[in-house]
């Protein structure tokens, strides 16, 4: 009588790893197809930005803090 309820206990074992492993690999599949249209947008999002945008800001941003910096130097104190 052991012998046979350690088998079922076995076969259970089984089916519940066989059922997560299912599981996940229907997570990772509606997961992959999500991340792929995420990064659609993403390229969507950030093309514009491709044609020097951000390096011009960079640049106007640096000049507006060297400015303030000759400002804050030459005020008087």
């Amino acid at each position: 009588m052991t012998l046979h309820s350690d088998a079922r206990k076995l076969n259970w074992s089984m089916i519940g790893v066989i059922i997560a492993l299912v599981l996940q690999a229907a997570t990772l599949i509606f997961w992959g197809g999500g991340l792929n249209q995420r990064v659609s947008n993403l390229e969507r999002i950030v093309a514009p930005l491709s044609d020097g945008t951000l390096a011009r800001l960079d640049e106007r941003t640096e000049a507006m803090k060297e400015q303030l910096d000759r400002i804050e130097r030459s005020r008087p104190r």
